[in-house]
C-alpha cells in the first residue's frame, strides 16, 4: 500500500513538474523558445492550461537574452475572441523582482546580461472576478524596444 502511494505522489510530482507546450508569439521579434523544455506552468498540461479561480498559477520560464536588458516589463493577457484583455495586476508590472539565477536558487533580479540564462519564476492569482471562459494567454517580458520572452498557450478558466 506505501509503496502504491508513494509512486502515485511521484507521479503527481512529476506531472506538475512537466513543461507545458506553448507557442512563439506570431508577432514577436524574440528568439524562439524551446517550446519543449523552457516554460512550465502549473495546470497546464501538454494540451489546454486548466486555470481555477481562487487559486495561484506558477509560471517558470528559461530565459537567455540575446542583449542586455536594464529592465524588464510585463505583458500578460488573456485573449478573448482576438481581443487582448490585460491580467489585472500583473500587465505592465516590472518583471525584475522575479529573475533567478539559472538553477533557480537565488534572486538576481535586474539587469540582465546577453547570453546567460536566468529562470523567471512568478505566480498569479486567478481571481473570482474573472468569468469561466476559453481563452489564449498571451505571455511577453521585456522592454520598450524588444522581447527577452513571448508565448501564448490556450487556457481555460474554472469556476
Amino acid at each position: 500500500m506505501k509503496t502504491v502511494m508513494c509512486i502515485t505522489i511521484l507521479g503527481a510530482v512529476v506531472l506538475a513538474t512537466s513543461a507545458s507546450i506553448v507557442k512563439n508569439c506570431a508577432k514577436s521579434k524574440t528568439h524562439l523558445i524551446d517550446e519543449q523544455n523552457d516554460v512550465n506552468i502549473s495546470n497546464c498540461p501538454k494540451n489546454k492550461c486548466s486555470l481555477k479561480r481562487n487559486t495561484d498559477t506558477l509560471v517558470e520560464i528559461k530565459l537567455k537574452p540575446k542583449r542586455d536588458f536594464k529592465e524588464l516589463n510585463s505583458d500578460i493577457q488573456g485573449i478573448i475572441l482576438d481581443v487582448p484583455i490585460p491580467f489585472l495586476g500583473y500587465y505592465g508590472t516590472s518583471a525584475c523582482p522575479h529573475i533567478y539565477d539559472a538553477e533557480g536558487k537565488n534572486k538576481v533580479g535586474c539587469p540582465l546580461k546577453a547570453g546567460e540564462t536566468y529562470l523567471y519564476r512568478n505566480s498569479f492569482k486567478i481571481l473570482p472576478v474573472y468569468p469561466t471562459v476559453s481563452l489564449v494567454v498571451h505571455w511577453g517580458l521585456g522592454d520598450k524596444d524588444d522581447d527577452v520572452v513571448c508565448f501564448e498557450v490556450p487556457a481555460k478558466i474554472k469556476a
